[in-house]
């Protein structure tokens, strides 16, 4: 087994929600993290991920910004209310007003980037 990098660290043990309604995509999250040792729950629609929000705690989640059923800032503002932080990964690079300090993941992205990015929101959190 690989040896796990410091990002991999901060990602390990913890639970992550992938909102992700493109199959391959989100087989690729979840790959990404769960290598890293996180415990993943996915999501394929909005509906969906706040129905997991309503029985579930999160340590972080990575939302696409447009899901077949709409766009994910419901569960944004959602995710917000409950102080779990997220990051937002999409093609398009317009983020609705008042997302601004949200991380961003432009796709295609990187395994790293991936792993940076929820490493980073899960260290914000936990400061």
């Amino acid at each position: 087994m690989a040896r796990r990098s410091m990002t991999d660290s901060s990602i390990a043990g913890r639970r992550i929600l992938i909102v992700e309604d493109e199959a391959l995509i989100a087989l690729n999250l979840e790959t990404i993290l769960s290598e890293a040792g996180a415990e993943l729950v996915h999501a394929k629609t909005a509906g969906e991920a706040l129905n997991h929000l309503g029985s579930r705690r999160f340590d972080a989640a990575i939302l696409d910004v447009q899901l077949a059923d709409g766009s994910s800032y419901k569960v944004a503002d959602e995710l917000r209310r409950q102080g779990t932080p997220f990051v937002f990964q999409s093609g398009y690079l317009t983020i609705r007003e008042g997302y601004a300090d949200i991380p961003f993941l432009e796709k295609p992205f990187t395994a790293e980037g991936v792993k940076d990015a929820v490493a980073k929101v899960l260290d914000q959190a936990a400061a």
